[in-house]
């Protein structure tokens, strides 16, 4: 598909045309690429899926995990631990987010062409995966960014718009929200994809990718958690969780949105190819953090997560400081064995998310229940945590229900604060794209040691990225529009401070 990922992928980072399109009628006419409209939507599911999710897979271990502490650069030129991030780096995180969105909508497209000629319900459900898939990237690129381009994005070939407008956060996500209610509606749960290997999620199987939509929604509105009075999410929050014949959602780990990579090519997990020196060694040490939160609690997860260095008990690294003032010795490390090897899966989004969400909106009192309700969902989400890690682990380490029922009783005993159910769901959402920082700001949780190396963004983790230089300078009007509103409305500009509309920060200005 390397035809459709060039052109759309050019439109979807903003390039301007003639960077993608030298020698566009050579290529057009490759009789060895296929061109656009003439291949089946479900061919373009898998690179939707796992070009998208292996990008997702990569910034979770480079980016997300050394800024939420997770994780500690271990070499001299890792630096986002200390929040120094350059500018290419962003633009990667653009990009991915931006080409992957930019495929699915041509899935989308495409899907939609076939199923108005025909009325065909497999149409229908690539319609629905497609939308969701492109909610997914573009949600993830509006939270990590700001206002992006939403309702006027890849529209270069159709409607010759190269410079599309930069929606709002709040228009860019009244749109998202749109877009799953209309994959919701689209759905034949009834009718599964013919051909079942093109979907490395599910494997055809339609109810399953509808639970997927709806938990992605319930992710999307639960963001918003801070803008209610703008958006009035706690009520379509509550419908959802009221309605569950319209609105399915996650009710188990095997609805997880997990891809189990084959291990063979090409379908592998990318840091098969890595050692376990490249893997860990240039960074992605075991923090003090991870340590004081899952050691002293005696945390099931935690030999999942991390490995040991022998003859030593579990060390953490200070997060945020200069190398030369700490003690590297004995270091624990990310477990390669069950994070990095060909086969190792990768979820987008899981079961213990949704319980987790559960419970905040009971504590809070978006749904009714209180602290029953949000106990109940509480524990349900560390114990479908822990149940997902030990599936997935290749050498089966035994976990009991007994273990997991003295964790409960003993190390996390639920105390009826927000902040406890926040943290814990911080611990659950390890390895999961850039959720972890997503939630961090907009909720404050988990409280975290800043280091003191950390002077290059004024001792702030991050609020947001920066836009990539590539992109100010081919659609300078509506990035000076999107950069004056950041000046406006928060007191600041294109920076790694100004704070993104959904966020506690911007809420309370």
């Amino acid at each position: 598909m390397k035809y459709i990922v060039c052109f759309i992928g050019c439109l979807a980072t903003l390039f301007s045309v003639s960077s993608c399109t030298t020698n566009f009628d050579d290529y057009n006419t490759n009789p060895n690429q296929p061109e656009m409209w003439t291949v089946s939507s479900s061919s373009l599911l898998p690179n939707v899926i796992y070009s998208g999710a292996t990008t997702m897979l990569n910034n979770s271990w480079m980016l997300t995990n050394e800024l939420m502490q997770y994780t500690v650069g271990g070499a001299t030129n890792n630096a986002v631990h200390r929040y120094v991030i350059s500018n290419a780096s962003m633009a990667s995180v653009w990009n991915g987010c931006f080409i992957w969105a930019a495929n699915a909508t041509h899935m989308y497209e495409v899907a939609k062409m076939k199923r108005e000629e025909t009325d065909n319900a497999e149409y229908r459900n690539c319609e629905a995966i497609a939308l969701t898939m492109k909610v997914f990237y573009m949600s993830n690129a509006a939270d990590v960014f700001g206002d992006i381009p939403c309702r006027e994005a890849f529209k270069g070939r159709g409607e010759q718009n190269y410079k599309p407008v930069f929606d709002t956060q709040q228009d860019a996500y009244s749109q998202f929200y749109l877009w799953l209610e209309e994959a919701n509606q689209l759905y034949d749960t009834s009718t599964p994809l013919k051909k079942t290997d093109k979907d490395l999620l599910y494997g055809g199987d339609m109810l399953k990718w509808k639970k997927f939509t709806n938990s992605l929604y319930l992710r999307l509105l639960m963001r918003l958690s801070n803008r209610d009075k703008e958006m009035n999410v706690f009520e379509k929050i509550r419908e959802i969780l009221n309605d569950p014949e319209t609105y399915p959602i996650f009710s188990g780990n095997e609805d997880n949105a997990t891809i189990f990579f084959s291990g063979s090519a090409p379908f592998l997990n990318p840091f098969g190819d890595k050692n376990e020196t490249e893997f860990t060694g240039s960074g992605h040490n075991m923090t003090e953090n991870m340590v004081s939160l899952m050691n002293t609690t005696n945390d099931p997860r935690l030999p999942f997560y991390y490995v040991k260095v022998k003859g030593y008990d579990w060390k953490g690294q200070p997060s945020g400081e200069s190398f030369q003032d700490t003690d590297n010795k004995g270091i624990s490390m990310l477990n390669k064995n069950v994070l990095g090897l060909y086969a190792s899966p990768y979820s987008l989004m899981k079961y213990d998310e949704v319980l987790f969400i559960k419970a905040e909106a009971a504590k809070v009192g978006i749904i009714p229940g209180g602290d029953d309700v949000a106990q109940k969902n509480y524990e349900d989400a560390i114990t479908a945590s822990i149940r997902y890690w030990q599936s997935i682990d290749p050498d089966k380490t035994p976990v009991t229900d007994e273990v997991i029922f003295f964790f409960l009783q003993n190390g996390v005993t639920y105390n009826g604060t927000l902040q406890q159910i926040l943290t814990q769901k911080y611990i659950a959402l390890f390895w999961t794209g850039y959720e972890a920082w997503h939630e961090y700001r907009r909720t404050g949780y988990p409280k975290l040691r800043i280091g003191s190396a950390t002077g290059s963004n004024n001792y702030t983790l991050l609020t947001r990225f920066e836009y990539p230089t590539n992109t100010a300078e081919t659609n300078p009007d509506n990035y000076k529009a999107a950069v004056d509103r950041l000046r406006t409305l928060y007191r600041g500009g294109d920076n790694m401070l100004t704070p993104v509309w959904w966020s506690k920060q911007a809420s309370e200005l």
